[in-house]
């Protein structure tokens, strides 16, 4: 995983905008959702489709995040871990390296966070290591303005916003049957 380190904590200085750039790959994407549309929360829903590799997850709230690992995982095998107390408890490294195995067991090619506006800072930079470190394109529906931290964080980063409902129409069609 790359960090970066801005702000007071790097002498008041960032790293070039660059640093975290993902040559080759989509972008990772954050849908911004400021009204939190309820038409824009039954679309990505409704694109949920783990067999052709399309997966939604609506976190559990709380957790300070924690929590979210252990929902991705369930969303990709469709089931729950055999053992969900210690998917929430475990060490950071062993449940991204379970949730990595998943993505790739499951070949999931589009992975969408919804409800970015509850998950802390800290696992938002989590997904987008995620997204570059595996094949899946990683997105985050944040249903609410863009908070200025995530805005910096995102300035670092290979990004794309999508802000109308047609453009996320286009970036989630509905599944087929």
């Amino acid at each position: 995983m790359d960090v970066v380190v801005c702000g007071r904590a790097a002498s008041g200085r960032c790293p070039p905008g660059w640093v975290l750039r993902t040559a080759g790959r989509a972008p990772f994407t954050v849908v911004v959702d400021r009204e939190d549309d309820v038409h824009v929360t039954r679309t990505v829903l409704a694109a949920h489709q783990p067999a052709a590799g399309q997966v939604v997850v609506h976190p559990t709230v709380g957790g300070e995040g924690r929590l979210l690992w252990h929902d991705v995982l369930h969303a990709v095998s469709g089931r729950l871990p055999d053992r969900p107390s210690r998917a929430g408890s475990a060490g950071r490294a062993e449940q991204e390296h379970a949730v990595r195995a998943a993505l790739e067991a499951g070949d999931v090619r589009r992975l969408t966070v919804l409800r970015g506006h509850r998950v802390p800072l800290g696992v938002w930079a989590d997904l987008v290591a995620l997204h570059r470190a595996t094949g899946t394109d990683v997105s985050v529906v944040h249903h609410a303005p863009l908070p200025v931290d995530l805005a910096h964080l995102l300035r670092h980063c290979d990004h794309r916003m999508v802000t109308t409902r047609a453009a996320v129409q286009a970036l989630y069609p509905p599944a087929r049957p």
